[in-house]
């Protein structure tokens, strides 16, 4: 009984946790295609700058939907 109740528990914190993620086509506010940093830090306010610019793998400025996923995942 223990372990079933602690899977339930694992279970529910493990789906407010991705209930809280904003998915990419919401965090792209514009709807361009790509987040950009202030799109970025506005689905996710406790993500660094620092990491959303490391997670912009290719440089461009702006994060793809592979590169916010990324990010997201963190």
């Amino acid at each position: 009984m223990k372990k079933l109740l602690l899977a339930m528990g694992f279970s529910v914190v493990s789906m407010a946790a991705s209930a809280a993620m904003v998915d990419f086509n919401t965090a792209d506010a514009d709807g361009n295609g790509a987040v950009t940093m202030e799109e970025a830090k506005a689905a996710m306010p406790d993500v660094s700058s620092d990491a959303v610019a490391a997670a912009d793998s290719n440089g461009d400025g702006v994060l793809t939907v592979a590169e916010y996923e990324a990010l997201a995942s963190q």
